[in-house]
């Protein structure tokens, strides 16, 4: 249950730093900072709050690879515009 606490307190302060980033700038570079701080948070979703840590499955690899994969191709799609 502390982990959880933990968890939750941690995702809290990456989007709050999320949101003080984006406001600040919304420079490319800024953008692919908040892209990998969500990806991080989706792993933490995934591995605390899903309870799929240290589990080798195919459900829990294709749900680890979900957010980066989605960001990398939102990055891309954003700097080709």
């Amino acid at each position: 249950m502390k982990s959880h606490r933990i968890n939750w307190l941690l995702l809290t302060f990456l989007t709050v730093l999320s949101f003080a980033l984006m406001e600040s700038s919304a420079s490319g570079g800024i953008v692919g900072v908040i892209l990998a701080i969500t990806a991080i948070k989706g792993a933490m979703i995934v591995d605390g709050f899903m309870e799929l840590k240290g589990i080798k499955h195919l459900v829990r690899n294709a749900m680890l690879l979900y957010c980066p994969v989605l960001g990398g191709l939102l990055l891309a799609v954003l700097t080709l515009r």
